[in-house]
């Protein structure tokens, strides 16, 4: 169940449900692609390309960025405010090799078989960027913040039921679907989700 909480307090109380577990960060990396605002629809089906999974790529610091292929990606309830809730959007490297990665994730809504986007990409939020070192079996997340359609007019909204999300790893043009069913708001620009960089741990679900 979604906390509410007071809605001057939203950043704050987000921020600090985001633990460092696992992980290991350096000061710098390299800048990230944003395939999400250009990149054709994909259908709802996970995709991991052969070269995803097989081509190393090193960084500045000699270890290899992850590869959309090298990530298992899911998503788990954060905390919640009036008009307003969290998403933790998780990367848990499932390759066999220390990968890292560094800024935002491309994040659209999708609905249909064919998974069509709905609404606008999810607009970045300015903060610190690191360079997140995720070994075998290690999680990172990236807090989607998202705008509840009940507190919208219906005819301003047009709310729709989406099937979940289509993530772009940063750096890769390869997407991945995430299952997570809701109903947003499908009218350009209204409510539209919200998305912060990539910091170590998985980040505290909602009890």
């Amino acid at each position: 169940m979604r906390r509410l909480l007071p809605i001057l307090a939203l950043p704050a109380a987000l921020l600090a449900g985001c633990t460092s577990v696992g992980t290991t960060a350096t000061p710098a990396g390299p800048a990230e692609a944003s395939p999400a605002t250009t990149s054709p629809a994909t259908g709802p089906a996970t995709t991991s390309p052969t070269a995803a999974t097989t081509t190393v790529t090193p960084v500045g610091n000699g270890t290899p960025r992850c590869h959309t292929g090298d990530l298992r990606t899911t998503s788990a309830s954060g905390d919640g405010a009036t008009g307003h809730y969290s998403v933790n959007l998780r990367f848990t490297n499932k390759s066999g090799h220390t990968c890292t990665l560094y800024g935002y994730p491309g994040v659209s809504w999708v609905a249909g078989d064919n998974g069509k986007q709905v609404n606008d990409p999810f607009k970045r939020v300015s903060a610190t960027r690191r360079t997140i070192t995720l070994k075998p079996g290690a999680t990172a997340h990236s807090m989607l913040v998202e705008a509840q359609y009940a507190f919208f007019d219906a005819k301003t909204c047009k709310p729709v039921q989406v099937r979940g999300y289509r993530v772009y790893p940063p750096d890769q043009t390869a997407a991945i679907f995430v299952d997570a069913p809701e109903k947003v708001c499908s009218a350009k620009g209204v409510g539209l989700g919200e998305v912060y960089p990539i910091i170590n741990g998985p980040g505290e679900s909602a009890g």
